[in-house]
């Protein structure tokens, strides 16, 4: 299964240059989301467009495979890589500014999309500040499964749920940098179980 890891937009909350390569602990954070993605035994492909050229150079000098898209949007993106890879089948979208991801992660929510019957699927963490008027079932986290074939039409999608707290780190703002630096430091992963919506 391929892993497109979005890594191709403008990052101007985070001011600190392009996201993908922003360090936390020492490490860019395209590290952390390809080093989960390679554990879980997908096929990476960075997604990078015009406005992230150092991103792209990096993907370039580390061997890392990559697509430049033409930059329109998150889900155009999408749409044009998935159709430079020729892709029909099931595939993961993945932020790069994940860095509280894991393996453990990806191999769940693959094995509840398949166990779904779905042709993609979506991933949350629970919401404290929930109420039971929201429509949301929580937090996104950043990361679907889609189909390729159907990538022009909406798609029936199965909710997941991982309550772990290291699936909120989504860095947009140096705030969100030192809190996730902190997160990071202090937590590991547990071994949670994900709910079905």
């Amino acid at each position: 299964m391929f892993a497109l890891i979005m890594a191709g937009g403008r990052a101007s909350r985070l001011g600190m240059g392009e996201k993908a390569l922003t360090r936390i602990h020492d490490k860019p954070l395209l590290s952390f989301v390809l080093n989960a993605v390679e554990m879980a035994e997908l096929e990476p492909v960075v997604i990078v467009s015009p406005l992230t050229p150092y991103t792209t150079n990096y993907c370039r000098m580390h061997d890392i495979p990559w697509i430049c898209t033409d930059g329109k949007g998150y889900v155009q993106d999408i749409c044009q890589a998935v159709g430079e890879l020729s892709i029909s089948g099931p595939f993961l979208t993945i932020c790069a500014d994940l860095p509280g991801i894991t393996a453990d992660h990806i191999r769940k929510i693959i094995e509840q999309f398949h166990e779904s019957g779905r042709p993609a699927c979506s991933v949350w963490a629970p919401d404290p500040k929930k109420t039971s008027s929201d429509t949301f079932p929580g937090i996104p986290v950043g990361m679907n499964i889609l189909t390729g074939s159907m990538i022009d039409r909406e798609q029936d999608e199965i909710q997941i749920i991982i309550p772990d707290p290291l699936l909120t780190l989504n860095i947009n703002t140096p705030e969100d940098l030192k809190t996730a630096e902190i997160m990071l430091k202090r937590m590991k992963s547990s071994d949670v179980q994900p709910t079905l919506l």
